[in-house]
Order: structure tokens, then sequence, then C-alpha cells
């Protein structure tokens, strides 16, 4: 009898098992090599807003303030028409990240329904500016998901300016002890510890849910201690343990026109990928706190410093004293290396990190 050609049944269940069995081993390895390409994106972005930094400074011999501009003194029904001392640094960047028609359209004027906005537009939560929802792709991280608020039309930002070791980022009297402050006019001259050794811009994570790390914990309490901030979160779910009155709210990469510390700024205080809190339950979010630097990169984050290399920062990095105090702090930092790279006139030495 002649046979027919054909697998059998055996035969192709056998192959079907060595092909998952190849997928799965491969999987991981495409995942891994995906992962490689974003970060190293996200990495080139970096790479590019040192580079602008550096050329701002050029023009202007010194850096962007983290947060500036316009003010308008009057009744609280005009509280839009400037953008309230709130507009980002990443705004004055704009011409050096290949921006400048954008640039141009916010430091011209605007009007919306009877209001004529002045130069540098309107305050940065006005939803209707068409400037501020620009989604900017060199602010952006690939590796990063996208926003909880996705109703929120403002465009994203996933890299923040660096304000130090210290929780006290809003007054404008105080001088930062970072390179970027509230209205502060830092120069190269100032970075006494060496710009190699002093982080400028870095990344903030996203909120995924309306309670996971990349939010931000309003409580009832002064927070000044790091770990008065790392006991209300749960590091193996990743949630805040929220106190009594408390509320998170999804602030961080939400305005990339916004320079209130909650929308852009770090400090070098507890370790990348922690959780972020400030002391009060108001409304207000440019307020002194704890803002942690964090990435989907896994195990660290990317920072770009003062002399334009990026770096990879292990969320594991030496973070000192975590008992100390941020405020009023003077002298070298007590939060170990990680602090000392967010000083830019510390005094401190800085191994390798």
């Amino acid at each position: 009898m002649r046979r027919k050609n054909g697998f059998t049944l055996i035969e192709l269940l056998v192959v079907i098992a060595i092909i998952a069995t190849l997928v799965a081993i491969l999987l991981p390895a495409v995942q891994q090599a995906r992962e490689a390409a974003r970060r190293s994106t996200c990495k080139n972005n970096l790479k590019q807003l040192g580079i602008a930094l550096h050329n701002y400074h050029d023009v202007y011999t010194m850096f962007p303030s983290r947060i500036g501009g316009t003010w308008i003194s009057g009744p609280a029904d005009q509280s839009n028409i400037t953008n309230w001392g709130r507009l980002s640094g990443n705004a004055a960047l704009l011409p050096y990240i290949e921006q400048a028609a954008l640039y141009d359209q916010i430091m011209g004027s605007l009007t919306i329904g009877a209001t004529t906005y002045p130069a540098n537009g309107p305050s940065p939560w006005v939803g209707a500016y068409t400037p501020w929802q620009a989604k900017i792709p060199s602010l952006l991280c690939p590796s990063q998901p996208e926003h909880f608020e996705a109703t929120n039309t403002n465009g994203r930002n996933s890299y923040v300016f660096c304000s130090g070791d210290s929780v006290t980022v809003a007054a404008s009297s105080v001088q930062p002890r970072g390179v970027f402050g509230k209205w502060a006019k830092i120069g190269m001259r100032d970075i006494l510890d060496g710009t190699s050794n002093t982080i400028m811009m870095g990344e903030r994570s996203f909120p995924l849910s309306n309670n996971d790390v990349g939010g931000v914990l309003y409580a009832n309490t002064t927070y000044t201690i790091p770990t008065q901030c790392s006991t209300n979160f749960n590091t193996s779910t990743k949630q805040y343990t929220i106190p009594g009155g408390g509320v998170v709210r999804t602030l961080s990469g939400l305005r990339w026109a916004d320079g209130g510390a909650g929308y852009g700024s770090f400090n070098t205080i507890l370790p990348p990928n922690s959780p972020s809190c400030i002391g009060t339950t108001n409304n207000h979010d440019d307020q002194d706190g704890f803002y942690s630097a964090g990435s989907k990169h896994k195990g660290g984050v990317q920072v770009v410093m003062g002399d334009g290399a990026v770096r990879f920062i292990s969320e594991n990095i030496n973070t000192g004293n975590q008992a100390a105090a941020g405020n009023n702090l003077s002298g070298q930092s007590p939060y170990g290396v990680w602090g000392a790279l967010g000083t830019r006139n510390g005094g401190e030495v800085v191994g390798e990190f």
C-alpha cells in the first residue's frame, strides 16, 4: 500500500512545542533589545538637553531658571493674563532643541475670547493655549507609558531640573543648593563642585494610576526628613499608604511648560524611584518637599551632568543619612553620593557612582 506524505499528529505537536520553546526563549531577548533602544533614545534626549543648556549659557552667561517668566498683580479675575511667574526652563530652551517656531509663538501675543495675552503667554495651566498643548518628542522618554491623566491636554515632559539636595525648592529668596531654582540666576562660575560632579536634569516617572510612585503625597504633616516620606509608601506594591486627610496628586510630567516643583523639579534626597511627598493638603503645587527622580528603566534613572555627559544612576546609590533633615542645609550634603551629585557648591569629594 502506498503511504501518503504529511505530518503525523505527534510530529505536528513536537514541532509546535519546539516553536513555543523558541518563542519563550527569544521573546525576553527581543523585549530587552527594544528597551535598550528606547533607553538609548532617552539618553540621546538628555544629551540634547545638556547641549541646549550649554548653548543657552553661551548666549546669556547663565542657565535658565527652573521656574520664572512674567507676573501680574491685580484682581483675581486677571490671574491667567500672564504666566504667573510659573514658566518652566523648558520654554527658554525651545530655540536650542529645534523648537524655535513654538518659542516665537509663545513670545508673541494671543487673543482668547475677549482677552489678549501679552508676551510669554498665559499661565501654564490654561488649557486653551495651544503652545502648552504641544507634544515635544525630545522631552519624552519612549520607555515611559502614557500618563494616568489621559484627559488632560497639556504636553507632557519626562525630564525635569535638579534643585539640589534640599526640600527647600519653592522660595525665590533662597538660592538653590543645585543649579536650578525659583527665579535663580546660576552660571558655570557658581558650580564649584565641578560640572562632571553636578547633575543638571534627570527623569521623573509619570503616574500610571492615582496612587502609584509617580504621584506626589500631600499630607497633614510637615515633611523635612526623608524617612517621614518613605514610611508612607509600600515598596512591594509601589503604592502610597495615605494618612488620614492625605491625598495623592498625579502632577509629575503633566505640564512641560509649568516650572512648579510638582511638575518640573527633582531633588537628590530619597534614592531614584522613591516616593514624593509634601507636607500640606492644600491645592498648591509649587511647594517645598521631596520630589524623587524616577524612570521606567529597570534599576535606576538617567541624568545629564553639568559637563553634558549622560549617566545612569542606580536606585541603590549611596544616600547617606536618611534621618537628616533636608531644610536649612549648608556645606556638604548629608545624603551621601546622591546628595553630593545634586549640590553645586557643597564641597564634597565624589567618588565612583
